[in-house]
């Protein structure tokens, strides 16, 4: 094998990159990641988990001093790090930005005027379109009606400077987007359609979906394919315009009135037309999802309100509801000992009462465990104003086609730069969110692998942990936006491992003294413990209300272990692994668990038997 001509430290960090790389395909398998504050853990996890995840966590200064070409998370104001962060991240970007990011939004704003246009060619209302209002005999008169709602909000603090964060808004009793008949006349409309289906060729599609997660046990219908389908099958019947009547009344005189008066009052880009992005009927089956429930994975809708409306009685169902990210907090923050008696999905009133919230909130669609429960999702966006797209939209299409649009650049630098390029832009339409700095973490740390692998002949390292410092300090600002996201910590205990690694190996060419090797080593150690804890233990009160991490929560147990193990605190690494790898069997008796997740647990079920028999030796 041909020698590298790098210092050892530096050739370290190839070793450890293609190590990492393959441990974060299993992260990013859901494309997600994490971040949080409590040291204090569920109960099932050991006490030996407890005591290595309190290992020595890095003092302020000390962590400032390793991110001292960027921007130390613990010792300045939170705007200026944001500025001086992005500063960094645009000195990477420095060619050719105006035109290169000017390409960009007018690919993105093209995206917008499609999907307005598709909008318009569906049965489903515009906000201003009162003007083409179906008529039906039972809907004659159209009068916007003010919903009456509650704020549903978590209090991270008793002190009264700290406000309580809104997790979403629910229709009082007084007030329900629909009444009993007019529920009644939608699931009965989406069960002829579903009927009809089964008679074509297309007999699978209300299984298929162009927008949500699939899961066994779950149906699902668009709405204006329900609208349309009475329109073609039924038309000048009683019944086609009660169904089209009824569509448009709810749209245009109770959900538009009232996301604009709840959500959009206060916004600077409030002049847009409200529009439904997309409307999904959704039956979570328990029988046909069999032993795992039925459910939706933890995400974020695109639009930017979401309205769950309730369609059946919580009598019909055991399980369900919508949990939100968020409602973590109290726990997180605050070092709680939270538990399902105390956090639980939240629900509407009962039929046709609703949930509403921003979109870009991640969220999951707890387990329905026993019967059928029959939801209609309305994802509401709104056209751009003067010409601009709202900035939140902007943002959020910036997110998600940054690895498409990148796939077409001409090298593997160029794809990466492109990716770190879309996800400083979203920062830029709305800075505080947490995803896009998350991303724009990852899109560092893979930028970092390629330059370690590209500059293996160059004696100069230099380049590559600067890239890898940026990396740590986007993910650390992205924990302060988004402090519930388990998948986030994993990341970073992954980013904070490889410097880990760096250091290790500096250590042993006698580049630092041992002292303050030694410091500097235990406090990036407990940063890189901190991290995977966490991320575990955030997973694990997902898991209790009935959210689908197995992935997740799986893939932070495993790289907590490889961690642990290849520190040889083998004792340490079978805690952590024990928690998962007897999984391994059972999952491969099921036919429900994804390749990804199966191989995680085949690789935890290994290493676990590795750290035993060295126990042994």
């Amino acid at each position: 094998m041909r020698q590298s001509a790098l210092p050892m430290h530096c050739a370290y960090i190839t070793v450890l990159c293609t190590q990492a790389a393959l441990v974060f395909a299993f992260s990013s398998s859901s494309s997600a990641y994490v971040t949080l504050s409590s040291r204090k853990f569920i109960g099932h996890i050991t006490t030996k988990f407890s005591a290595v995840q309190a290992a020595s966590v890095p003092s302020a200064e000390s962590i400032a001093v390793e991110l001292e070409d960027t921007i130390s998370t613990t010792t300045t104001a939170p705007s200026e790090r944001r500025i001086l962060l992005l500063e960094k991240v645009d000195e990477l970007l420095s060619s050719g930005d105006q035109t290169i990011n000017q390409n960009i939004l007018a690919k993105i704003s093209l995206d917008v005027e499609n999907d307005v246009r598709w909008a318009k060619e569906t049965p489903l209302p515009f906000e201003t379109d009162h003007s083409n209002h179906v008529i039906g005999d039972d809907y004659s008169e159209t009068k916007e009606q003010t919903i009456e709602y509650e704020r549903i909000s978590v209090t991270t603090s008793s002190t009264e400077s700290f406000p309580a964060t809104t997790i979403a808004l629910r229709t009082k009793p007084s007030t329900p987007l629909l009444i009993q008949n007019e529920t009644t006349v939608l699931r009965e409309a989406v069960e002829t359609y579903w009927k009809h289906l089964s008679s074509t060729e297309n007999n699978d599609a209300s299984s298929k979906s162009r927008f949500t997660y699939q899961r066994k046990g779950n149906s699902e219908a668009h709405l204006s394919d329900i609208v349309r389908y009475y329109e073609q099958h039924h038309y000048g019947e009683e019944k086609q315009k009660q169904v089209s009547a009824l569509v448009d009344k709810l749209l245009l005189d109770r959900v538009y009135p009232w996301v604009r008066d709840a959500f959009l009052s206060k916004e600077d880009e409030s002049n847009g037309d409200l529009y439904v992005y997309d409307a999904i009927f959704i039956r979570y089956n328990a029988t046909e999802a069999e032993n795992i429930g039925a459910g939706q994975p933890l995400h974020r809708d695109l639009g930017y309100v979401s309205v769950n409306i309730m369609l059946n009685s919580q009598d019909e169902f055991d399980g369900g509801g919508t949990f939100f990210e968020n409602q973590l907090l109290p726990v997180v923050l605050n070092g709680g000992d939270g538990t399902s008696n105390d956090i639980q999905p939240l629900k509407p009133l009962g039929p046709g009462h609703a949930i509403a919230h921003y979109s870009s909130d991640r969220h999951a669609g707890s387990a329905t465990f026993d019967g059928v429960r029959d939801i209609l999702v309305l994802f509401v966006a709104a056209a751009a104003a003067a010409e601009r797209a709202p900035k939140w939209e902007v943002a959020a299409r910036l997110k998600s086609k940054a690895r498409t649009y990148c796939s077409d650049a001409s090298s593997i630098d160029e794809q990466l730069l492109c990716r770190v390029r879309h996800h400083r832009l979203a920062i830029k339409q709305v800075p505080s969110d947490g995803e896009a700095w998350h991303y724009l973490g990852m899109a560092l740390l893979d930028y970092h692998s390629y330059e370690v692998a590209l500059q293996q002949q160059q004696q100069d390292c230099t380049k590559i942990l600067s890239i890898l410092r940026l990396a740590i300090s986007c993910l650390e600002e992205a924990t302060t936006y988004t402090p519930c996201d388990g998948r986030l910590q994993n990341n970073l205990g992954i980013a904070w491992e490889r410097l880990f690694e760096y250091h290790q190996s500096r250590e042993k060419e006698n580049e630092m003294s041992t002292a303050d090797s030694g410091r500097l080593l235990n406090n990036i150690r407990g940063q890189v413990a901190e991290a995977f804890s966490r991320s575990i233990q955030i997973h694990t009160l997902f898991k209790q209300v009935g959210c689908d991490v197995n992935t997740d929560y799986e893939s932070a147990c495993l790289n907590y272990g490889l961690f642990l193990s290849k520190l040889d605190d083998f004792e340490g690494a079978i805690d952590i692994l024990s928690l998962v790898a007897a999984n391994y069997e059972e999952a491969q008796e099921t036919d429900s668990g994804a390749v990804d997740a199966s191989r995680v647990l085949r690789d935890a079920s290994n290493l676990l038997g590795f750290c035993k028999r060295q126990i042994q030796k």
